[in-house]
């Protein structure tokens, strides 16, 4: 692409104004000439306009989703070093919450910019039983699953 600068065109204005030192018949017939170069002339401004606009509206929205991309990521790294703190500080419950489906659901707004129905219910059920299951105490010498004896980890 090269920046240079296209021949001069003269305007409808500067053709009319050299045209209106002509006698009156002569002025007429130009007149009906000149009618459809300033539409066309018209036209080309209006499109140019519309393309600029366009072009400001595309960078804002552009603006727009990088940053709620970048939100979203700041947000949901702060979860999970919130939930490693938290786990580690003695509250699984809390670590659950932040490290749990939020975090997906956060990511997924932010990401994709919507939330249907169906997802908020799921990560709302999720939320519950991840809370349910780190609130409810395993009966001394049961046997938690995924373990092999009761309080010790097999992996």
């Amino acid at each position: 692409m090269s920046d240079a600068i296209p021949p001069h065109q003269p305007t409808g204005l500067e053709i009319a104004l050299q045209w209106a030192q002509l006698p009156p018949e002569h002025l007429e017939i130009a007149l009906k000439a000149l009618d459809p170069e300033l539409a066309r002339q018209y036209e080309l401004q209006l499109l140019r306009e519309k393309l600029a606009s366009q072009e400001i509206r595309d960078r804002r929205t552009h603006s727009l989703y990088l940053g709620g991309l970048i939100a979203g990521f700041v947000i949901v790294l702060a979860m999970l070093a919130g939930a490693v703190i938290v786990g580690v500080n003695g509250l699984p419950w809390l670590s659950a919450m932040l490290a749990g489906p939020s975090v997906l659901s956060l990511a997924g707004l932010f990401v994709l910019r919507r939330v249907d129905s169906n997802s908020a219910r799921e990560v709302t059920r999720a939320n519950r039983d991840a809370l349910n299951l780190a609130q409810s105490p395993s009966p001394s010498g049961a046997t938690v699953p995924g373990t092999g004896a009761a309080g010790s980890n097999i992996v």
